[in-house]
């Protein structure tokens, strides 16, 4: 009998911390809990926090900021707590469009789900090294859980969870559904807004709820599909091979 898990870890210094776990697959199998989690970041861990998650026997948390948003919010406090840090940045350098989304550099761009999904796709090129560095982790069975995260826990987050659950097999559907969670999850206060401006530059989306459209997933999947075939194929490309693919089928899947 598979248990079952909330979803949503309840943080006070990170509001879109969650479980990939509990998804069903096209196969009749389910996504194995806590196990694999993501995030939003988690510099303000508060001291509970930090016991809830050493709870979850989390040993490594790969962080996907820039060099700049690790230097300007810091690092996380789970590195003081024997957590390994790993910093991969999913690409060099981010800024947001008006809109609050991360693009691959600070620049405009139009508030539509296909240039969303356009400057998706441009970041998964250019973070292919990213992208095979976490999945091989993760294909090599740790004893211990692992958490990535970015700034907001929404666009290089989602679409590592994207791959990571296409590989495993959940429909697109549950795939879509679970980044746009993001709006849900996410706390947009004006606290975080500020910061985020002071980061990226001006954005004019307004403290409260992120929005985040299952649309620019599909899309961005659909992406991967013309230019690869699958985002299976796009993963042996960044480096997580048939074998490694196969290994985290057989390590983080139920019966």
């Amino acid at each position: 009998m598979t248990m079952t898990f909330e979803r949503r870890i309840l943080l006070k210094g990170a509001s879109n911390f969650r479980d990939l776990g509990g998804y069903a697959t096209t196969e009749g199998k389910t996504v194995t809990w806590r196990r694999i989690f993501r995030a939003d970041a988690l510099t303000d861990l508060a001291p509970e926090d930090v016991a809830a998650i050493l709870d979850l026997n989390i040993g490594d948390v790969f962080d996907l900021r820039t060099a700049k948003e690790l230097e300007f919010l810091g690092a996380n406090p789970l590195v003081e707590h024997g957590v390994r840090h790993h910093h991969v940045p999913f690409v060099p350098e981010i800024g947001l469009d008006r809109d609050g989304a991360a693009v691959p550099a600070a620049r405009p761009a139009p508030d539509d789900h296909a240039a969303h999904a356009t400057g998706y796709l441009e970041m998964l090129e250019r973070g292919k090294g990213t992208v095979g560095r976490v999945l091989t982790h993760l294909a090599e069975a740790p004893e211990q859980g692992a958490v990535f995260h970015c700034t907001g826990g929404r666009d290089r987050t989602g679409m590592t969870a994207a791959l990571i659950l296409s590989v495993l097999g959940v429909p697109r559907a549950t795939i879509e559904a679970d980044y746009a969670l993001t709006t849900e999850y996410l706390e947009f206060n004006e606290d975080r807004r500020n910061r985020m401006q002071e980061l990226f530059g001006p954005i004019t989306v307004p403290a409260g709820r992120l929005v985040t459209y299952a649309e620019v997933m599909r899309l961005t999947l659909e992406g991967l599909d013309e230019r690869y075939g699958s985002p299976e194929a796009y993963l042996q490309d960044a480096g997580v091979t048939r074998d490694h693919q196969d290994a985290l089928r057989r390590t983080y899947l139920d019966e």
